[in-house]
C-alpha cells in the first residue's frame, strides 16, 4: 500500500465524527484507543462493524482478519484487524488507514486534547471518494458513522475512567499498553 496517498488525509473531501470529554488522563484514553480491534473488537455496536466487515470478505477483501500486535507497542505499519497505524502520537494521536475494499481512501483518526478539567477524545473518519461510486458509499455509511463515533468515543472515555479507577495508586503509570 502506498501510505503516501494517505499524508494529507486532513484534507480528504468528507469527514464524520464524534467526540467525548472526560476526566481521564490523556494517557489512560490512548492506552485503551491504542487496544482496539483484535480479540477486544471496537467497544461499542460491534454487531454493525462485524456487518462491514461480511460485506468485505463477500467481496474478497480481508474484512474478517482478526490481529494486532500483542507483544509491544504500535507504530506506523502495524495492522489491527483490516486496519493499518498511518500515525501515532502517544499520547495524542493514533491515525489508522482504511484497509476493506471500498471505492475511495479512508484514514479514522483519534485525536486527545486537553480540555476544561480533563481531556476530549475525538474519532473523525476521513474519505476521499473514487468518483460518483464512492460518494454514495459514504453517504450511505455516514448515518451509522454518526452515531458509531458518538458512542465509540464515549465507551472508549468510560474504560478509561475505569482503568484509572482500577490502577494501584502507587504506581508510576495509570495504564498499562498491549
Amino acid at each position: 500500500m502506498d501510505r503516501s496517498q494517505f499524508r494529507g488525509y486532513r484534507r480528504f473531501r468528507y469527514r464524520a465524527g464524534g467526540s467525548a470529554r472526560t476526566r481521564a488522563s490523556q494517557q489512560a484514553i490512548f492506552d485503551v484507543v491504542t487496544d482496539i480491534g483484535g480479540e477486544n473488537r471496537y467497544y461499542t455496536l460491534n454487531a454493525l462493524w462485524t456487518v462491514r466487515e461480511l460485506m468485505d470478505a463477500a467481496i474478497g477483501g480481508n474484512g474478517l482478519r482478526h490481529e494486532r500486535p500483542h507483544d509491544r507497542e504500535l507504530r506506523p505499519g502495524d495492522r489491527i484487524d483490516s486496519w493499518e497505524v498511518l500515525d501515532i502520537e502517544r499520547p495524542k494521536r493514533l491515525a489508522l488507514i482504511f484497509g476493506m475494499k471500498a471505492p475511495g481512501r479512508g484514514v479514522l483518526a483519534f485525536d486527545i486534547q486537553p480540555a476544561d478539567r480533563g481531556n476530549r477524545l475525538s474519532a473523525t473518519a476521513y474519505w476521499e471518494p473514487d468518483g460518483l461510486s464512492g460518494v454514495l458509499y459514504w453517504r450511505a455509511m455516514q448515518p451509522a458513522h454518526l452515531i458509531l463515533f458518538d458512542r465509540l468515543t464515549q465507551e472508549i472515555c468510560r474504560r478509561a475512567l475505569d482503568l484509572e479507577r482500577a490502577a494501584p495508586a502507587h504506581g508510576d503509570r495509570t495504564a498499562s499498553s498491549t
